[in-house]
């Protein structure tokens, strides 16, 4: 993700017309929606994404997450984007892909792989049991928000209102027709450990990232490693084992870090604050890194108890650079 300001909307639609060409299109559906197709040449892999605007919006370029892909291996690509969190609810959506079975789309091509994230991940999972036989790729699903499946889920009020059904409604049950099915969760975020769960069946196979956080899309895009592990699905190498060392890059990700530095704080765990504040300083790490590990030294100090060997009290650099929320 790059850090510059997002470009206005207006702008946006004309880079993702642009992006279309003559042989693609870009089509509004309803109020909330674009769908961008681009095609290619000699493409026989097809890409289907869904996410918000303002996340491509936010990215160099403004293009979708399937560009990369569709540059360094010629894949095809259908991108389903939301103003807003629509969950896609919207019939103009339904529509559409109602449509595309009918017309045998999805049929042009040998094998075809459904990407999403958080809500996005919801689309996919949904919209996916409109090519049978498709590859699944989900990052921190949504099974539904239907309040009689999961009456536990409090944190997407605005969205009650919306009909998850009847079609394409429950996600983790539109998802029997796929090849194969990828659920990439971090199963320390209660609520959405208890989603995944619902993406039951012999073809799934379950990703854990631990202390992924709150976004797990954003996570492995900044390691990096998305484009891997896509590629990895739609070829159907990927596995636990493949994606733990496909997602140990996370360890040179300073957000990451620091998100996992202040949760192990929170759980009054020196030792482990010890351990993750010592990796962050020995990767040149900011004083708040400096600051935390002589804190958790100090406390095993103070309790009696051994801290991890190769650490030890160091002090802050020299010239310190401005603190950053949560520092």
């Amino acid at each position: 993700m790059a850090d510059s300001r997002p470009m206005p909307p207006a702008d946006h639609r004309a880079v993702l017309a642009d992006a279309a060409g003559d042989l693609g299109f870009l089509r509004q559906l309803g109020d909330d929606h674009l769908v961008l197709h681009r095609p290619a040449a000699a493409a026989n892999i097809l890409i289907v994404t869904f996410e918000m605007l303002d996340v491509a919006r936010a990215r160099d370029g403004g293009l979708p997450l399937s560009t990369g892909l569709a540059r360094e291996r010629g894949w095809a690509t259908l991108d389903v984007l939301a103003e807003g969190r629509t969950w896609f609810r919207d019939e103009a959506v339904i529509d559409f892909f109602d449509g595309l079975t009918d017309d045998g789309f999805f049929d042009d091509f040998d094998s075809v792989i459904f990407v999403g994230g958080g809500m996005g991940a919801y689309g996919a999972a949904a919209f996916s049991v409109s090519a049978p036989g498709a590859t699944v790729f989900l990052m921190q699903p949504y099974a539904t928000l239907a309040r009689d499946v999961t009456p536990w889920e409090r944190r997407f009020r605005s969205a009650w209102s919306l009909p998850f059904g009847p079609r394409y409604g429950n996600a983790a049950r539109m998802i029997d027709a796929a090849r194969r099915v990828y659920v990439v969760t971090d199963p320390t975020e209660v609520a959405d450990a208890m989603h995944a769960s619902l993406f039951n069946a012999d073809h799934v196979v379950r990703l854990p990232a631990p202390h992924a956080g709150s976004d797990i899309q954003r996570r492995i895009e900044s390691t990096g490693a998305l484009g891997r592990l896509i590629v990895e699905a739609e070829t159907g190498t990927l596995d636990p084992a493949r994606f733990a060392r496909i997602w140990r890059t996370r360890r040179q990700d300073a957000t990451w870090v620091r998100g996992l530095m202040r949760k192990v704080e929170r759980m009054d765990r020196p030792f482990l604050s010890a351990l993750v504040a010592g990796h962050m300083v020995r990767q040149g790490g900011f004083p708040a890194a400096h600051r935390r590990l002589n804190a958790a030294l100090s406390q095993l100090s103070a309790e009696g108890r051994a801290a991890p060997a190769h650490l030890h009290p160091t002090p802050p650099p020299d010239n310190p650079r401005p603190l950053l929320a949560g520092e």
